[in-house]
């Protein structure tokens, strides 16, 4: 009986990480990215961020960063895509406004790319 429970337990546990690793995932693909950061991204987020995309052979560098009070304040990044595209953005100032995006979608002549808060 013990052991059932503790099985059923840890089953859930790992079905509940799982689905939530595939949601972080979902805006991370291929072809695809849909980045969203804010004054409110995180630490781990970031570094998540970067391994995701690695995942992909797309590379994701970010330095120059500054925090306050667990908020974002500064960022310096880089996008590397696999075909050599490359995108960089430099914000020394993020507040509460502030929306940076990085974005990949459709193929060829469609394929929009784009990184920064001007990006829509």
């Amino acid at each position: 009986m013990n052991n059932n429970l503790y099985s059923s337990a840890l089953t859930c546990f790992f079905v509940l990480f799982t689905a939530l690793g595939f949601a972080q995932s979902d805006a991370i693909q291929p072809d695809f990215l849909n980045i969203h950061i804010t004054q409110t991204t995180s630490r781990v987020e970031l570094s998540q961020m970067q391994k995701d995309m690695s995942a992909y052979n797309i590379g994701f560098r970010y330095d120059l960063i500054q925090w306050s009070n667990d908020e974002l304040q500064s960022i310096r990044f880089a996008v590397r895509l696999p075909d050599g595209t490359m995108r960089r953005n430099v914000y020394e100032a993020i507040d509460s406004e502030t929306d940076i995006w990085i974005r990949l979608e459709g193929e060829g002549a469609e394929r929009i790319f784009c990184a920064g808060s001007q990006c829509e």
